[in-house]
């Protein structure tokens, strides 16, 4: 693995070990539904200027795609979205050493779904790393 790649990976665990801490730290302090719906409006806030200021690039993605490529990308945006809601849901009544570890079990999702619909090779060694990756953060969640 590339050395930006390293960092890049170890700055998205980052980012996503502290958005945790503060999910359920502002879970202290207001409700699920309510932290959802800002923080979607503070991404807003954040995210159109940077789509603004990136406009022909964003045009030229949606243009050089086919058909199916927005499709995809409103996909992504709404199971994304829907999965914080549950996420955040889900840490309000529970602990975040819990939580947190038990809805990082998604790859094994992303396995069986890569193997049947994006054609990506299934291998006994991919099953058997996914399967253990999935009751590593179970046992660590007990």
């Amino acid at each position: 693995m590339e050395l930006s790649t390293v960092i890049f990976l170890l700055l998205a665990i980052l980012g996503w070990g502290l958005g945790a801490f503060f999910d359920k730290a502002c879970l202290k302090h207001m409700d699920p539904s309510g932290a959802f719906y800002v923080r979607t409006l503070f991404m807003i806030f954040l995210f159109v200027p940077l789509v603004l200021w990136k406009y022909n690039q964003t045009k030229q993605a949606l243009l050089g795609s086919d058909k199916l490529g927005p499709i995809f990308v409103v996909s992504s945006a709404v199971v994304s979205m829907a999965g914080v809601f549950f996420y955040l849901k889900a840490l309000s009544g529970g602990e975040a050493m819990k939580i947190v570890p038990l809805s990082s079990t998604y790859p094994f999702v992303t396995f069986v779904m890569a193997v049947l619909f994006l054609g990506e090779s299934f291998t006994l060694n991919k099953l058997f790393g996914t399967l253990l990756l999935t009751g590593g953060i179970y046992f660590i969640s007990k």
